[in-house]
């Protein structure tokens, strides 16, 4: 087939040192990731803290074809994303479902028995030019599908015994454990509890091969999934998945679990969907991350189907929608947090450094701030209306220096240095959401986002 001969060739083209593929990236990670200490956030195998950027591209195996595959993925690398969700077997997201573009099914008979090796070569282009670019594929082997619907494969799931989803598993583990850029994501969209044993049984049939990749669960929203993983040795990261519109008040929740667990953002309104606002999609990423996650992940509609359904969004090219200001905003995010050891972050909760004007817990002008470990720098995204008081003894130096960073444009705003004594107003420079930076002076910090810590 013309198809397998070009995806054969170009995964033939990536580099790979002593079976593992190995990122080509200027700015690359040493793969795969590992825990931190303190269990807060990832890191890589030089205990680099990694930041988590994700965009959701649920069908990217199954709907583009090879040339828009690496055309999406020069695209999100350029914007900084390093997370890219993907299904690894569509059951309706896409033209030719569950087939890819190439016409492809996943399996040749029974589903979970018989796997299609052309679809899977496939798939290993997908994920290995993911690796070549230095990006991590969080990737969904059973999608069960929304409420268990044909979204999913949760009924061939229920209709599957335990040893063929058992020797599913181990299918994956003997075909991905080479890749070093994956993280496994169980499940999908749905309460696990029902098919809990069978979901089981993959994870055990993946960890007989592999044994170096992280595990997490994808579950129905307004969760985490350690409320029902509690206890297992696989889940090693917990995520919040949340429509709720002030999403930090799970986020919340999720820092507080206790054994400590590092989290992501899994999920929320997308781009173009549930009359989701510009100013919304940033809130659902900065929340979050000064709420104690490592990270958010994204989502554009129709980017994330690549224009395959019209279910969800009006259809259109999806290549069009790339600049969008979503898209565009999640690069000025991570370029801000980036610049500062966003992995010594901790939520001030309590109100301790921003001690007045933040707004009320549970609106949607709520701000959220957080301040480093060692005190050199904190970061609050302002959304409330009114002036924000800040303790300045709570930052360390005898000195600060202040910015305002727009969330939207990335533009940089300073202020003179302050003293570290008493309090001091802030006031937003225009309505919209802002970003404050207070860095200690001594620390060195170049303008936010300018200038890459991590």
């Amino acid at each position: 087939m013309v198809s397998d001969y070009l995806y054969r060739v170009l995964v033939a083209s990536i580099l790979v040192s002593g079976g593992f593929i190995t990122a080509l990236a200027q700015d690359s990670y040493d793969y795969p990731l590992k825990i931190s200490e303190n269990n807060r956030y990832l890191t890589d195998q030089d205990n680099r803290p990694f930041f988590w950027s994700g965009d959701a591209a649920w069908s990217l195996i199954a709907q583009p074809d090879s040339a828009d595959v690496n055309f999406y993925l020069n695209d999100r690398n350029k914007k900084g994303f390093t997370v890219l969700l993907v299904n690894l077997i569509e059951h309706k997201f896409c033209s030719h479902a569950p087939s890819n573009y190439y016409n492809e099914p996943p399996f040749t008979g029974k589903p979970f028995s018989t796997p299609n090796e052309d679809y899977f070569a496939f798939a290993d282009f997908v994920i290995g030019s993911a690796a070549k670019r230095g990006m991590i594929v969080l990737l969904c082997p059973v999608y069960l599908g929304y409420n268990y619907s044909d979204e999913g494969w949760a009924s061939e799931v229920k209709a599957a015994s335990i040893q063929e989803m058992k020797s599913w598993g181990e299918y994956l583990g003997q075909r991905y454990s080479r890749y070093p850029n994956i993280i496994w994501c169980i499940g999908g969209d749905a309460d696990p509890s029902p098919l809990k044993d069978k979901l089981i049984e993959v994870v055990k049939g993946i960890r007989e091969s592999d044994t170096i990749h992280l595990f997490t669960s994808h579950n129905q929203p307004e969760g985490v999934p350690s409320d029902l993983w509690n206890g297992s040795e696989w889940m090693r990261i917990n995520n919040v998945y949340s429509y709720d519109k002030p999403i930090y008040r799970l986020c919340k929740k999720a820092y507080e679990m206790t054994p400590v667990m590092p989290w992501f953002m899994m999920e929320s309104a997308y781009e173009n969907e549930h009359n989701s606002t510009p100013q919304q999609l940033r809130a659902q990423a900065y929340w979050p991350v000064l709420c104690g996650s490592m990270g958010h992940i994204f989502g554009n509609c129709p980017i994330w189907h690549y224009s395959s359904v019209t279910n969800y969004c009006e259809l259109v090219d999806w290549k069009t929608q790339l600049d969008l200001p979503g898209s565009v905003s999640m690069d000025y995010l991570q370029r801000l947090f980036r610049s500062r050891p966003w992995n010594l972050l901790v939520p001030d909760f309590e109100h301790k450094v921003v001690v007045s004007g933040y707004g009320d817990w549970g609106s949607e002008n709520y701000s959220t701030t957080a301040i480093t470990a060692d005190s050199s720098c904190m970061i609050a995204y302002i959304v409330s209306d009114s002036d924000v008081t800040v303790n300045m003894e709570a930052v360390s130096g005898k000195m600060v220096k202040s910015w305002w960073y727009n969330p939207e444009t990335g533009n940089i705003i300073s202020n003179e240095e302050i003293g570290t004594t008493g309090l001091h107003v802030f006031k937003k420079p225009t309505e919209t959401d802002w970003v404050l930076v207070i860095d200690d002076a001594a620390a060195g910090y170049a303008p936010p986002g300018t200038q890459r810590v991590f």
